[in-house]
């Protein structure tokens, strides 16, 4: 499939992409397209495709493996609008060695017994009494190496690991540089920030007044935003708080939570990367961390996170202006696609991951002058350059 045409595929409402995979298939994938008998399975939360962290025996067949990941490893059966991207993958594992040149750590793809980083396996859907087979759909299948550390959301949200996470933010987008894809530069999915409007199509799974916000919200970003003045290049798209891993420095037993240092150890989960707006890879972290966030004020969270970003990477006047519309566009999106997707799949759980906090914040965030967010974030940026 030519990476134009791949571009023009988004995911449509009432379209159910995340694949079902039965008990057993996991290790069946191991050793029969690896080479590698499963020692223990974890899955793992996945909003569209399925993940599971591995670890195997020491004894395997695969000749191009020469030598186990100390620390294990995720297999992906990804879902069945991706599974028709193939150069969407091998973009993500050309992306992935980019950054780790650049000094971002990003997993490694594993070669199946065929030396391939990844196949395309039938996957089925159910089995009756008598052990018969029923429909099954084709999902491509990746293997990928562990990395260690614990994901964002797994951490308490002080006002140093907000920052720390600003900096990687920058990091990471400041890592892109130099990249080129030809797949990546016209692809497009329905997450883009870009693609707000989309949002119309779903908002029927909403109650009336949760829906009367999110067109507000629709018809600010229509009248108030303008990506073409944006600065553009690669981006990762999904800095959220589940795709960033981090591990506290060592040494600090003894510090108070509040003092604690940490090093981010891992980006992952490339699905949603494109050439877009700079900014909404920004846009995109602060929101999620800041649904998160127990420990402060959530409408303080974007302050830290920019300090520390803009101590490594600037915003244009229009970017800046721009957040206030944008944190509510993705905490719409957030929202409004969790809620459609449980919608069409009540067993999906990860799809309300942000509603529960998510709501509540989106109604405080949105009736708050758009001068008093930035006053106070200007002001909290301010305070870590004294």
């Amino acid at each position: 499939m030519d990476s134009e045409k791949a571009g023009s595929m988004i995911q449509k409402a009432g379209e159910v992409i995340k694949p079902v995979v039965p008990d057993g298939t996991v290790e069946e994938l191991l050793e029969g397209v690896y080479g590698l008998k499963v020692l223990t399975v974890k899955s793992i939360n996945g909003y569209d495709d399925c993940n599971y962290a591995i670890t195997v025996d020491g004894n395997y067949d695969n000749k191009y493996i020469k030598q186990l990941w100390p620390h294990g490893y995720i297999l992906k059966i990804i879902n069945t609008l991706d599974s028709k991207r193939p150069k969407m993958h091998e973009a993500q594992f050309l992306l992935m060695d980019h950054l780790r040149k650049g000094g971002i750590p990003t997993q490694k793809p594993v070669p199946d017994k065929n030396g391939e980083l990844m196949s395309c396996q039938k996957i089925y859907k159910n089995e009756d009494q008598n052990g018969n087979v029923g429909d099954c759909n084709q999902h491509i299948v990746k293997l990928l190496t562990y990395l260690p550390g614990d994901i964002l959301l797994n951490y308490p949200f002080t006002t140093n690991l907000l920052y720390e996470n600003g900096q990687f933010v920058a990091k990471v987008t400041n890592a892109f540089q130099g990249f080129q894809n030809g797949f990546f530069k016209t692809f497009d999915c329905r997450w883009s920030l870009g693609n707000m409007p989309l949002l119309k199509d779903y908002v029927f799974v909403l109650k009336p007044e949760d829906r009367q916000l999110v067109n507000k919200v629709i018809e600010a970003f229509e009248n108030e935003i303008n990506p073409a003045n944006f600065p553009k290049g690669y981006i990762h798209g999904d800095m959220n708080e589940s795709n960033i891993l981090v591990a506290p420095e060592e040494g600090q037993g003894d510090l108070p939570t509040e003092c604690k240092r940490y090093k981010f150890t891992g980006v992952i989960d490339f699905q949603h990367t494109a050439y877009s707006c700079f900014v909404y890879n920004l846009a995109v972290n602060v929101t999620y961390v800041m649904i998160f966030t127990d420990r402060i004020n959530q409408l303080d969270v974007p302050g830290h996170i920019l300090a520390g970003y803009l101590s490594l990477r600037q915003l244009t006047d229009e970017e800046f202006g721009s957040l206030k519309v944008l944190l509510a566009v993705r905490m719409c999106q957030s929202l409004v696609f969790g809620a459609h997707t449980y919608h069409l799949d009540p067993t999906n759980a990860s799809a309300l991951h942000t509603s529960k906090r998510g709501w509540s914040l989106l109604y405080k965030f949105w009736s708050e002058p758009k001068d008093k967010l930035e006053s106070r974030w200007k002001s909290i940026i301010k305070s870590y350059q004294l």
